[in-house]
């Protein structure tokens, strides 16, 4: 404890000073006494008092007053400010580098520069965009902030970290998020389209692309939902501790009330990993082509005589239009190769996809292709070819599809297709077995609904809505439908 004039001060920083900072009292002695002797020297006005204390304070003693002064008083600091612990949250600006979030937040450029350094052997921070939000971490001792450490969250399964060790160098750091799988059971009613519904159901948007993917072989999303008709799913999705949904669900079963009519399907991996869906009879409801082959898209033209809306005149329209946003994806109707890819005078951007000897499939007027797209390019059944754009001659933005047989085009609408697989057999009785396990679980859980939810424990996750149950389980049986889930 040191005494002064001022008051006591109390503080361990202080306890733990040296010894030789608390024998302030006898320097100061020492330097008064020095200035005394210098002052009787100068009495008779030969040296002015300046010059006296000038030197007093040049001297040996005089430089261990000042010392021992310049020790107190931060020592005093330390222990009226006593340092604390404070988190900031930021955000990356349009433009701004992760260098200087750091420096507007407060961190020094040395520590700046050295926690980017050690972030870059573990995360290449070229990657962050815009919007990304970070967590930074000071100590506040006196006057100064001193960054002990950031985090930020690139992906929904992935934490990146940078921390200050005690040698003051930075230490950077990847944290996989864990990951549980959640049994999600919804119904909704349709007001305006089946993608509107499903978002107020609060199924992820991949989900319900998935299902109209699936449903595309074989209904018409423009002719054949209206008003009134709803729908059920029961899906499995990746889910994160926080309830963020990751990756793409898987659709275990659904059904399609259209027109008071029931569409179910059920999904059913084979033994060699295939993976189909089939109606409640055992049938596939796979087509040799999607009749609709963009997602949420609307028809503003039909097969037939029209009015060409540019050129003025009556004109045969060999194909359908589909009207769809800018940068819609756009899915290869069916298995087959590139046949011809390019820009094909009104037809703007083409793709034509040839599936057999007989049967193809154009796409026109897109805004731009799809990754690994070439002439003589294997596709599959729903793989993205392009996106919905209006190049070459189109007054606004939408896919010209059509369907081609033996070189002539066809009514995409009415042609009629060929089906998939079909079960028979033990496969069928495996079949029917399975899916009245699936409808038994559906059913549970949306009776589930109502109920109040237990407390939830560490790491489960539990979500419901007026329309939807999950349920959060560890394994997912991928044969659903043969043997169930």
């Amino acid at each position: 404890m040191l005494k002064s004039r001022l008051g006591f001060v109390r503080a361990a920083s202080l306890r733990a000073a040296p010894i030789t900072q608390l024998m302030v009292v006898a320097v100061l002695a020492l330097g008064i006494g020095m200035g005394g002797h210098a002052w009787q020297k100068t009495v008779g006005g030969e040296t002015a008092i300046g010059t006296a204390v000038s030197a007093a304070m040049q001297s040996a003693p005089g430089r261990a007053v000042a010392t021992a002064h310049a020790s107190i008083s931060a020592s005093v600091n330390r222990a009226l400010v006593p340092a604390y612990n404070s988190t900031r949250e930021g955000e990356l600006e349009e433009g701004e580098t992760f260098a200087e979030l750091l420096n507007n937040s407060g961190a020094s450029e040395a520590d700046a520069t050295s926690a980017m350094n050690a972030l870059s052997k573990v995360y290449d921070l070229r990657r962050l965009q815009a919007g990304q939000n970070v967590t930074l971490s000071f100590t506040r001792s006196a006057q100064s902030d001193i960054l002990t450490g950031a985090a930020f969250q690139p992906e929904a399964t992935k934490e990146v970290s940078v921390a200050r060790t005690a040698q003051g160098t930075f230490t950077a750091n990847v944290k996989l998020i864990p990951v549980v799988r959640q049994r999600v059971a919804t119904r909704g009613e349709i007001r305006s389209s089946l993608y509107e519904a499903g978002d107020r159901a609060g199924v992820p948007h991949a989900v319900m692309a998935s299902l109209i993917r699936i449903y595309s072989h074989d209904i018409d999303f423009q002719r054949d939902i209206h008003a009134g008709d709803s729908f059920e799913l029961l899906y499995d999705q990746p889910t994160t501790a926080q309830g963020k949904a990751v990756g793409e669900g898987e659709i275990i079963y659904a059904a399609l009330n259209v027109g008071g009519k029931m569409r179910p399907i059920y999904r059913v991996m084979f033994s060699d990993r295939t993976v189909d869906y089939f109606d409640d009879k055992g049938q596939s409801i796979r087509r040799a082509l999607l009749r609709t082959p963009v997602a949420a898209a609307h028809i503003t033209s039909g097969f037939g005589m029209r009015m060409h809306p540019l050129l003025g005149y009556s004109k045969m329209h060999k194909g359908v239009d589909f009207g769809a946003p800018t940068g819609t994806p756009i899915f290869a109707a069916g298995n087959g190769s590139i046949a011809e890819i390019g820009f094909k005078n009104g037809y703007g951007r083409y793709i034509r996809i040839r599936h057999n000897g007989q049967l193809a499939t154009a796409y026109a007027h897109m805004s731009r292709f799809g990754s690994s797209m070439y002439q003589g390019a294997h596709v599959n059944q729903g793989d993205v070819i392009g996106y919905v754009g209006m190049s070459g001659r189109a007054t606004g933005p939408h896919l010209h599809f059509e369907v081609l047989v033996n070189n002539n085009q066809v009514n995409p609408m009415s042609v009629n297709l060929p089906t998939g697989r079909n079960l028979t057999g033990k496969l069928l009785a495996d079949f029917h077995s399975g899916q009245g396990r699936v409808k038994q679980e559906f059913a549970s859980l949306v009776a589930k609904k109502a109920a109040p939810l237990p407390p939830a424990k560490p790491g489960v996750i539990q979500a419901s809505t007026s329309s939807t149950y999950a349920r959060p389980i560890t394994t997912v049986s991928p044969s659903c439908g043969l043997r169930g889930c």
